[in-house]
């Protein structure tokens, strides 16, 4: 699944889990327009359950190899048993205008049950 510009990815597409940790910095300052983080579901789909939540936190740095610091997170409680297809947004969360030159995002749920793949890809709306 290749979605996002620059073809580049916050996580590689990972089992979904309690917690999924930034794989990698993406350049998200300075881009055209307003950039989001997208969560969606990855190969073979994703469930999580009635009333669970899903949260996306990001965090900023201005070099891709530097320490980076809080930028904030949003987080999505999922009403009915959700099933998602491949592809389909579970969460997205956007970067304000200051954002630093790069970003990482990470995944979490208290779903304890969840199951299936995540992804998030960083994309551009303006």
């Amino acid at each position: 699944m290749k979605i996002g510009f620059y073809n580049e990815n916050f996580i590689d597409e990972a089992t979904a889990a309690a917690s999924v940790d930034a794989t990698r910095g993406v350049k998200v300052g300075g881009a055209l327009g307003h950039v989001f983080a997208q969560c969606v579901a990855g190969e073979g789909g994703c469930t999580i359950a009635d009333g669970k939540t899903v949260t996306l936190t990001a965090t900023e740095c201005d070099t891709l190899d530097g320490v980076y610091s809080d930028l904030g997170s949003h987080a999505r409680k999922i009403s009915g048993a959700t099933t998602f297809a491949e592809g389909e947004v579970i969460a997205e969360i956007g970067f304000p205008s200051y954002v630093k030159d790069y970003a990482k995002v990470a995944f979490a749920s208290d779903d304890e049950e969840i199951s299936g793949k995540v992804k998030i890809i960083p994309y551009t709306v303006g």
